[in-house]
């Protein structure tokens, strides 16, 4: 030891103090350096079992994305494009981290959030990070990043695709072609990433057996060497290959994926929990059995001596396996041969079960043939199946038949008791149909409250009878939710599949016809299809014309046209109705009167009216002059629009962003629509006059309790209905009309409009009765909105419309 002597001079440690000093240096480095080799290697066994487990999150992420984007290719759900997206961020983010690792100036932090990203589990970033940028240059590890890195083009094509299929379907461009075309395409992404896939996986089990060989002969010398060095530190190293032993098992047999280890006989030596859980089997029993007793027949690879061929069988692939339970389940199978010199061969194989994939693609067909709500056949489905029909009855003869079925005044429940009970009611009235059907017969969901029963070799006679009795017994049926029991009847039309019909498409339309008709009858009744050939075509022309303004909205084909209404004894007053004109593809313009009919039949007018309204507010935003001159312009709202709570919605958004546009505006409400939907009509004008717009009733007097309605409905304007004013020069009976709605509209201190002026007389007669303003061809014909709102064209309307010289509209 060091001390000072008497002289203050340091005395010399002695030799054997100073060699045992060296000595437990030299334990003390050796005993470090084992630890470390030991930490090193556990590190090397982790980091080998995180790539693996990374790369079947990859693979299962990339095949659930393929998958995902498959089913939105077919349905353009918003749900499976965003789960599309949601499972490709998962080997994009591994793309992501590698990039960040190979750039010149490796990037951690980006490179940390990218295999978090790809679904890696947090402890394992860091070694995925120091394992890349030390060992990626190395032998089979550097082989298995350049497979890799074949994947990338392959990733980005997907993202592409994905990118592509979601413009289609938000431009309404999406055709059948297109949609085999990317199905092809995705399609052919699916299987080069499987098998480039496969080839990592292949390739990271490789380096996992050169890792472990590389780590029990690191762990060997390390003993030899110790042993040499002192017997002292033989203990030791033997206490720490027991726990690096105990280490490597733990690894093996808590990975998360099935591990097996194989002799060359096919018979298991090892095999973890994660394995045994996979089979069903207890871990002990799993030991000893054969390949061949764990894999269904036809899934062992033998050769020509009947022995096991593990090149082909540890190629990586999904085989079938079989429980202990006897019941069959898929696994995602990858395995190599690891040669360790003094020791028999054995095989390494990882066991992923993907049955729930298969489960999945499977689910994806029942749903894509049947509807969610009430378990039936969907639309699609039913086409099929009629299809699969008509081909019966022209190759045998004989007839079945189609029915429609449709819930009458499901409306009422829907919005009387919710859409809780609307929902419950269609699963109740489902269950009823199928229990009440015969035997072979079926029943399907086409949407909404409507419904298809098919009875098999039943004319239309025999399928009304069946129909009736469904009738009868359907007002028997109690449908109970919550305190609300609504009695439930349904209207249905019944046609015959015979040879003789046209095709699938005649026949749902021949059904729908029918049923139809049978709501026209009073519903709650069967309607027989006899109808002519005309009017079958017509209810098909009418499914186009819809078809045509859908198109027409999704293409910007729809047109602003404005009709000035003079204000009598102030004709220089700006004011005018927006009215809506369509475009075709060939450009002929249609008017309302071409298109509206099927618009309000088939639910359509909201949509519209949200189309004219967008294309209004973002028309004068743009033209500020012309709003500062503008006094007041009037847009239509429909019926079905002021019963929808989220159009009001929408409605005070768009005032909410341009407060400016508010008090220039006067929306125009039928009065037949405002006293069918009275308390939704009053909401809609106590909103929208709160925030400065005004309200306008038009074709007022149309209805049979007009007067009635008017105290409860606080509008700004009456627009006399134009029955009453063309001819009313004529007919005393519409002047009296004219003179009472003016004079009960002065008496509320409402402004007075009369539509349909057609003459200059005319004219006169409204300003004498006391009529405040005066819309028609003798005062305008309606012109594009963008002509009436060009900087300086107001200023030439007075005197133009003077003499009643107009183009056409």
């Amino acid at each position: 030891m060091l001390g000072s002597g008497r002289g203050g001079g340091v005395r010399e440690v002695p030799y054997p103090t100073r060699g045992l000093i060296l000595r437990f240096a030299l334990l003390t480095g050796m005993a470090i350096g084992l630890v470390g080799i030991s930490a090193l290697i556990q590190e090397l066994q982790a980091a080998s079992t995180a790539w693996i487990v990374g790369q079947s999150h990859w693979s299962r992420a990339q095949q659930h994305a393929t998958l995902a984007l498959s089913r939105y290719l077919a349905t353009a759900d918003p749900d499976d494009l965003a789960d599309a997206r949601a499972a490709l961020a998962v080997p994009l983010g591994d793309l992501q981290a590698r990039h960040a690792l190979e750039a010149p100036d490796a990037d951690l932090a980006r490179a940390r959030r990218g295999f978090l990203a790809g679904d890696n589990a947090p402890g394992d970033v860091n070694r995925l990070i120091v394992s890349f940028r030390y060992l990626g240059r190395l032998g089979y590890f550097r082989d298995a990043v350049r497979l890799w890195r074949t994947t990338d083009a392959d990733l980005l094509h997907l993202q592409a695709l994905a990118d592509q299929a979601q413009a289609l379907h938000g431009s309404g461009g999406m055709t059948p072609a297109l949609h085999d075309a990317l199905q092809a395409r995705l399609q052919g992404l699916d299987v080069s990433l499987r098998t480039k896939a496969q080839a990592f996986s292949a390739s990271l089990l490789r380096t996992s057996g050169i890792v472990r060989m590389t780590t029990l002969v690191v762990g060997g010398l390390s003993v030899l060497m110790i042993t040499v060095v002192a017997v002292m530190l033989a203990r030791r190293v033997r206490n720490d290959l027991i726990e690096h032993e105990s280490r490597f098992r733990a690894a093996f047999y808590q990975a998360t994926v099935g591990m097996l280890k194989l002799d060359m006989g096919g018979r298991v030596v090892e095999a973890n929990q994660a394995m045994a859980d996979i089979l069903e089997y207890r871990r002990d029993a799993l030991l000893h059995l054969s390949l061949q007793e764990l894999l269904v027949e036809g899934e062992l690879v033998v050769d020509g001596t009947g022995a096991i061929d593990w090149m082909r069988q540890l190629r990586p692939a999904e085989l079938r396996f079989r429980r202990a339970d006897g019941g069959l389940l898929w696994g995602r199978w990858s395995g190599t041969v690891v040669h360790t010199r003094g020791r028999e061969p054995a095989a390494f194989a990882i066991v992923e079960d993907v049955s729930q994939n298969h489960a999945l693609a499977r689910e994806v067909e029942h749903h894509a043939s049947h509807d969610p709500l009430t378990g039936l056949v969907n639309r699609r489905e039913i086409e099929r199946l009629i299809e699969l029909a008509l081909l019966d009855v022209r190759d045998r003869g004989g007839m079945h038949a189609l029915c429609y079925l449709d819930l009458d005044y499901f409306k009422l429940v829907n919005d009387g008791l919710g859409h809780a009970a609307g929902d419950q009611l269609l699963r109740t009235f489902a269950d009823y149909l199928v229990g009440a059907v015969r035997e072979g017969d079926w029943v399907g969901r086409l949407g909404g409250d409507e419904f298809a029963v098919f009875l098999a070799n039943a004319s239309q006679e025999e399928a009304k009878r069946v129909l009736q009795r469904v009738i009868r017994t359907l007002g028997q049926v109690s449908f109970q939710h919550g305190e609300g029991a609504p009695k439930v009847s349904c209207s249905i039309g019944v046609v015959e599949i015979t040879a003789e019909a046209q095709d699938v498409n005649w026949l749902m339309s021949a059904a729908d016809s029918a049923c139809y008709a049978a709501k026209e009858a009073g519903r709650n009744r069967v309607h027989c299809f006899n109808e002519s050939r005309m009017a079958l075509d017509e209810r098909r022309l009418e499914a186009e014309r819809l078809s045509s303004v859908a198109s027409a909205i999704a293409e910007n084909r729809m047109l602003l046209y404005a009709q000035r209404i003079e204000r009598v004894g102030d004709p220089g007053f700006l004011h005018y109705e927006v009215l809506v004109r369509m475009r075709s593809p060939e450009g002929a313009l249609q008017g309302p009167g071409e298109f509206m009919s099927a618009v309000e039949r088939y639910g359509m007018a909201m949509a519209l009216d949200r189309h004219v309204l967008g294309l209004l507010f973002r028309h004068l935003q743009v033209c500020p002059a012309h709003v500062k001159l503008l006094g007041l312009c009037n847009v239509n709202v429909s019926a079905q629009s002021i019963a929808e709570p989220s159009f009001l919605a929408f409605v005070t958004d768009l005032l909410e962003r341009n407060r400016g546009l508010a008090t220039k505006l006067c929306f125009e409400i039928t009065e037949t629509a405002a006293v069918s939907n009275l308390a939704q009509a009053r909401s809609f004008i106590d909103a929208v006059k709160a925030r400065g717009c005004r309200m306008a009733l038009d074709d007022f007097g149309s209805g049979l309790s007009s007067f009635g309605y008017l105290r409860q409905l606080p509008a700004d304007m009456l627009k006399i209905d134009g029955m009453f004013v063309r001819d009313m020069e004529s007919d005393p009976i519409n002047r009296a009309a004219v003179r009472a709605i003016t004079e009960v509209g002065r008496e509320l201190h409402m402004t007075v409009v009369a539509e349909w002026v057609e003459s200059a007389d005319v004219a006169r007669q409204l300003a004498d009765l006391g009529v405040q303003g005066l819309q028609g061809y003798a005062i305008e014909r309606p012109i594009p909105l963008e002509r009436m709102t060009q900087q300086g064209l107001w200023a030439i309307h007075p005197g133009a419309a003077s003499d009643g010289a107009h183009g056409p509209a």
